[in-house]
């Protein structure tokens, strides 16, 4: 049975109950690593200072571990995908290969076209600050698609037994006029109230977006109320339905940078590099007052005595008793003036430790290269360095771009904005996503090693035993690397072509070896001819 409305409200307050001590870590997070981001606990006015820190270590970070996944994950100016066949023998098909490569084209160009490349930045720092982040997909008229990050404040989650994303509850807040604009005359006499008396926004009306899976459903209708993944939008005051849809497969995709088994919620760089952030910030704290004791001391001025206790804060003034702390009675800084310079080593310590956490090196690794380097090693060094994000990335490609794209594939077919499909796929029109971004192909270098080192192996023995190289299928081998390393197979000669190639070859092989027997023939007649031209003249002299 599908969950009614006031059991919507039900759960989704359960389940903000449950999260109070996540929203409270939340909160430290958005202070130190994502300021420009949406409160969590705390309220303040629109326009209002940001949280001010002393140090921007973590800020930094942040935005670089954002940057880094975008770049490295997703970049707009590269293919970090493409489609290919699931069946292994249509994957070579060529009709087959033309449609992948033409169906590929058409879901980078409306990525480019729609927002998305401007939203996963915002969803790659979420992730990476909060250990959890979603977005929405839906179509859209203009663009072909549209994508809209959730702020870790409106998202809760509900796992299956299979501990992936089962439920998804947003919650909103709506002026009265925005409320009726979006679900009209449903709306409560109280917003229609709150509109009529033009009170549009200093009060909210909270709703909840439920996305679930439907239970009570007609297969055979293909209608909103139908379809397999159920949304709807509930008025949490009044607890009533005021709209409701469906989707064929789920829009909200969520990812947790950092998995444990049995909780919904994921953990993150950020909450790792956390005590050091508050670290830095504290110790620079103490070394800007050392420096302003020193730029701006305390001083002490002539009394009886000192008066409370003495305050060596800058330009702080304590009072003496005359002729004794100083017979001259004089005017002259006081106490501990401090050295800011000590602190620096212990600074750029947790400062290293938050870029070390947050994966900070692993996107600038070509900043800590030297010239003595060769390009293997470099190569090696930065993805050794990328393989340290291997587990997240892994969560990137399933949990998020494989269902993510294939939606986006759905809709461009329901739009009839594919390219036709060959007959030979009619039966079978399954495929396979591969993404082929620069992270991707990190996880993957050990495998094209691996056959290179074979390889290489194999040609060793060779000189041992020239037969080896018999076990060896080097276009098998080609094909392999080209795979893994995401390189478009565009430039490989198809099967006919390889075949002309080659006989061409034999056919120029034989030719040369026809004329090297020719002239073998040819120079053995002549030695034979002059062998009997010297016998005749011995013969003669004889």
């Amino acid at each position: 049975m599908d969950l009614s409305a006031e059991k919507i409200v039900k759960n989704y307050t359960s389940l903000k109950g449950s999260r109070a001590d996540f929203d409270n870590l939340y909160q430290k997070l958005h202070n130190y690593f994502y300021v420009e981001s949406g409160n969590i606990t705390e309220e303040r006015n629109k326009g209002s200072q940001l949280h001010a820190l002393l140090d921007s270590t973590s800020q930094d970070c942040a935005d670089v571990l954002a940057a880094g996944l975008a770049n490295y994950l997703t970049p707009e100016s590269a293919k970090w995908l493409f489609l290919q066949h699931s069946n292994r023998e249509l994957r070579d098909n060529p009709e087959v290969k033309q449609w992948m490569q033409e169906a590929t084209e058409e879901v980078l160009w409306t990525l480019s076209r729609s927002n998305f490349y401007n939203q996963m930045p915002i969803f790659y720092k979420a992730s990476g600050v909060y250990g959890t982040a979603a977005l929405f997909c839906e179509k859209d008229e203009n663009d072909g698609v549209r994508f809209y990050n959730i702020p870790i404040k409106k998202l809760y989650l509900t796992e299956d037994a299979r501990e992936r994303p089962a439920e998804f509850y947003l919650q909103f807040e709506y002026t009265a006029e925005q409320a009726l604009s979006r679900f009209g005359e449903k709306c409560s006499q109280e917003i229609k109230d709150a509109y009529s008396s033009g009170r549009n926004d200093d009060k909210k009306f909270k709703f909840i977006c439920y996305f679930g899976k439907r239970f009570d459903r007609d297969p055979d209708k293909k209608d909103n109320k139908n379809m397999p993944i159920r949304m709807v939008w509930v008025d949490e005051k009044s607890k009533q339905i005021m709209q409701e849809s469906g989707f064929w497969s789920m829009p909200c995709v969520a990812h947790r940078f950092y998995k444990r088994s049995q909780i919904v919620y994921g953990y993150s760089p950020a909450m790792k590099a956390l005590p050091f952030a508050r670290m830095v910030n504290t110790i620079t704290d103490t070394m800007l007052r050392a420096a302003m004791k020193q730029a701006d001391p305390a001083v002490a001025l002539p009394d009886d005595a000192f008066l409370g206790t003495p305050n060596f804060n800058p330009r702080a003034i304590n009072y003496y008793q005359r002729g004794k702390l100083n017979p001259k009675d004089e005017i002259f800084p006081i106490g501990n003036f401090g050295n800011p310079h000590i602190a620096v080593e212990h600074l750029q310590f947790y400062q290293q430790q938050i870029r070390d956490t947050m994966f900070y090196n692993t996107f600038q690794a070509f900043s800590e290269l030297t010239k003595q380097m060769t390009v293997p090693e470099v190569m090696e060094r930065v993805n050794e360095k990328m393989t340290l994000l291997g587990p997240a990335v892994g969560r990137f490609m399933n949990d998020v771009l494989q269902p993510l794209i294939e939606k986006v594939v759905n809709i461009l077919y329901e739009d009839n904005r594919l390219p036709r499909m060959p007959d030979v796929m009619a039966f079978d029109p399954t495929y396979e996503v591969k993404f082929v971004g620069r992270l991707v192909q990190s996880q993957r270098q050990s495998e094209v090693n691996n056959i290179i080192n074979a390889l290489t192996i194999a040609g060793q023995l060779q000189a041992i035993n020239p037969e080896v190289v018999d076990k060896i299928n080097t276009d098998e081998a080609v094909e392999e690397i080209f795979d893994i390393t995401g390189v478009t197979t565009r430039i490989l000669n198809s099967e006919a072509k390889v075949g002309e190639i080659r006989e061409q070859r034999a056919q120029a092989q034989a030719q040369a070896q026809q004329m090297l027997n020719a002239q073998a023939a040819a120079q053995a007649y002549k030695t034979a001819a002059e062998g009997d031209k010297n016998v005749r003249d011995n013969q003669s002299e004889g």
